[in-house]
């Protein structure tokens, strides 16, 4: 049931729920969660048990599943961690981070910072540096420089400058 229910198969679910006794475990609704199976979720809150994880809304965060996060937030309890911010900063969706800033009490680390500068999404870097308070780690210009984002290094610099560190700033330069 938990595979069924990860693909969205919800008639498979629902075939299994009635007719096998093996049932399933929070994995199900998590992966359904993740891929944005929304009719999964609701069914599995409606007629199961298990529940879900933390997973299921850090994981549609990352994947861009705002109905799925949405509907959790609204019918379940388990809620986030932080990694649900991380991960919407990690690909770039602006949108699911300001939702998860308003209306969720987890927060953030500075890893959804580092995440955001690692994929270069300067939107999401504005956003950070102005509603939350964490700031950035050292990996933030470590995976940019990794990554030859220039562009992200001579931003962090201005606005983070202990974040490459003194030995790195003299590399940024080398990548332009």
């Amino acid at each position: 049931m938990d595979g069924a229910a990860a693909n969205g198969h919800l008639a498979m679910v629902q075939w299994l729920h009635t007719y096998r006794t093996e049932g399933c475990t929070t994995a199900a609704m998590d992966g359904a969660a993740a891929n944005g199976h929304l009719e999964v979720v609701k069914w599995l809150h409606g007629h199961r048990s298990e529940g879900c994880t933390t997973a299921a809304m850090d994981d549609a965060a990352k994947n861009g599943h705002m109905d799925v996060v949405q509907w959790l937030h609204r019918n379940r309890g388990e809620g986030c961690s932080t990694d649900a911010m991380r991960n919407a900063a990690g690909t770039g969706l602006l949108k699911m981070v300001q939702w998860l800033d308003r209306n969720r009490h987890e927060g953030c680390t500075s890893r959804a910072m580092d995440a955001a500068a690692s994929g270069g999404h300067f939107e999401i870097l504005l956003f950070l540096r102005s509603e939350r308070i964490e700031g950035c780690s050292r990996n933030a210009a470590f995976e940019a420089q990794r990554k030859k984002r220039v562009d992200v290094l001579a931003w962090l610099q201005e606005h983070y400058p202990d974040a490459p560190g003194p030995q790195r700033r003299v590399r940024i330069c080398h990548l332009a």
